[in-house]
């Protein structure tokens, strides 16, 4: 009797203890360096009151570089980013419910004393039983298919979160490099602002000018002032804004070497649409939710079908001294119950998914048209202020210094020509920079191009491009 007690209580262990560890793993070399990185540092944080959090473990030396290129930046960031980090614990939070949803249920052990503590000297019945459920319909399979869509919907957005860090940086980086060539020139502009003043002051002395003239170029200089200021605490502003997106909390005069007069080579309209369509997470993700949907439909046709109930077990008879052997099975009738209603309901869910994934698709070719419509207007004002206005502006500058060298303009016309130039390069740092952020979206939005991945791309060894 103890022997196959022992027997049916090992069996129940083994069956109980048959599930394996957590496959944490996934082949995408930056989730790779990330867990790597900081998997032991968030554990620690996650266990600790908020105050109590532990110092973030080192960025990525920044010391072996004498310049910091663009790809450079979103190398870093990626290494760094907490929004990436959440993404990816999202891929982890999704394999354990793969994991979760195809193991097997326990079973379950029982005892029933019967007739126990008789007054006549002897026990009556004691029973064990194991009792086991058997999963029918290939349910287990089927719920394992829907998890395992939404762990590949959530590597999916992962790379979007990576692109959408590339595009934060990305655009950060260039606001600092327009954000310092706009304090250059208006440094200009105050000095050319003081020397405007100082011409008027003598012209109004020496009764050449009149007082409204000098007050005029005394509004002028402290509106250079004010825009000189404006300008220069954009500038540090812009800076800490690039240290932000590259999860840094300050950054060091490290010169920025991707040169913003450089224009970025992108396909036509049609090849970004195709591309976006193709490529864009979104995409991906609606189109994972249409084939989870089906998958959630066919789970909830298997679970309309019960499981067995099934439970072994020796029953032993003090009375009798006999030892016997207990069978049972029983599997519920669906009489009232056959998941209909979740049959219904996922049957409107894919309903639901599929005009779900051409919203997305709408929406994506709305914004890939507006971002592209963006990119060609920036290009469209750099080509014309490079090709026309500037060589305008810098000619009328040169005529009109030909001229008051001549003695036949006076010096405030030469200072109007020349603050004509200087606001003509600011206008045109503008349209390098928007020409930069509308490339940025639509690299975001059609997620096909990664130079960041490759560690050789625009490594700089010297000093700032200008």
């Amino acid at each position: 009797m103890d022997k196959l007690r022992m027997v049916a209580l090992s069996g129940c262990l083994l069956v109980g203890g048959c599930a394996g560890p957590m496959d944490r793993s996934w082949d995408d070399p930056v989730y790779r360096e990330i867990r790597s990185r900081y998997h032991l540092h968030d554990e620690g944080t996650a266990g600790l009151a908020a105050n109590d959090a532990p110092t973030e473990p080192a960025a990525l030396p920044l010391d072996e570089l004498d310049a910091l290129s663009v790809n450079d930046a979103i190398r870093v960031a990626i290494n760094n980013a907490p929004s990436l980090r959440r993404a990816g614990y999202r891929v982890d939070f999704a394999a354990g419910r793969v994991i979760q949803a195809g193991l097997y249920p326990n079973p379950t052990i029982g005892f029933d004393g019967e007739g126990l503590g008789s007054g006549a000297g002897s026990g009556g019945e004691t029973i064990y039983r194991v009792e086991q459920e058997i999963v029918l319909g290939g349910k287990l399979d089927k719920a394992r298919q829907v998890a395992e869509v939404d762990q590949l919907s959530a590597q999916a957005g992962f790379v979007a979160e990576e692109f959408a860090v590339a595009a934060r940086v990305t655009r950060a980086y260039y606001e600092t490099v327009a954000a310092r060539e706009r304090l250059e020139n208006r440094r200009e502009l105050l000095d050319l602002s003081d020397r405007l003043l100082e011409a008027a002051t003598a012209q109004v002395d020496a009764g050449a000018a009149t007082e409204p003239d000098r007050l005029r170029a005394e509004v002028i200089r402290d509106q250079a002032r004010i825009e000189h200021e404006s300008a220069r605490l954009a500038y540090e502003a812009s800076k800490q804004n690039l240290a932000s997106a590259m999860g840094l909390e300050r950054l060091d005069d490290l010169p920025l070497s991707s040169d913003m007069q450089q224009v970025p080579t992108l396909p036509n309209l049609e090849s970004f649409l195709a591309a976006s369509l193709e490529s864009n997470s979104r995409i991906k993700q609606a189109q994972l939710a249409i084939d989870k949907a089906q998958k959630v439909h066919t789970l909830a046709r298997a679970e309309a079908m019960p499981d067995l109930v099934v439970s072994a077990g020796p029953r032993y008879s003090d009375i009798e001294n006999e030892t016997t052997i207990d069978l049972g099975i029983g599997i519920e009738i669906p009489l009232f119950d056959r998941n209909q209603g979740n049959i219904r309901a996922a049957v409107a869910e894919r309903l639901s998914s599929a005009a779900a994934l051409r919203e997305v698709q709408l929406k994506l070719i709305a914004e890939v048209s507006r971002a592209y419509a963006d990119y060609e207007s920036a290009r469209i004002a750099v080509d014309r202020y490079r090709e026309q206005l500037l060589q305008k502006a810098e000619r009328t500058l040169e005529l009109t210094r030909q001229a008051y060298e001549r003695g036949k303009t006076d010096y405030l016309r030469l200072l109007d020509a020349q603050q004509v130039v200087i606001e003509s390069r600011i206008a045109y740092v503008d349209a390098w920079q928007r020409l930069h952020e509308a490339a940025a979206m639509l690299h975001e939005l059609a997620q096909t191009d990664a130079p960041w991945r490759d560690s050789t791309t625009e490594r700089t060894t010297g000093g700032t491009t200008r």
